[in-house]
């Protein structure tokens, strides 16, 4: 599958609990993220997750080599 196409798919991300529940994961952006007014801008970049029950965040983007994660 190449790039453009996986830009282009949407996935729904859920989390689940120690209970067995699971609960919806909703993107966290800054409201004057630069990417809101140029989409391609957003390719390849991180997006940071949390659930909307425990707040717990998942961080997801590219595979890049030396890449340290954002400090919390």
């Amino acid at each position: 599958m190449d790039n453009i196409r996986l830009q282009e798919a949407q996935y729904r991300l859920e989390h689940r609990h120690r209970d067995g529940t699971w609960a919806p994961m909703v993107a966290e952006r800054s409201h004057h993220d630069s990417a809101d007014h140029d989409p391609e801008r957003s390719w390849g970049v991180r997006t940071l997750f949390r659930c909307t029950k425990c707040d717990e965040g998942v961080l997801i983007g590219p595979e890049e080599e030396d890449e340290q994660p954002p400090p919390p």
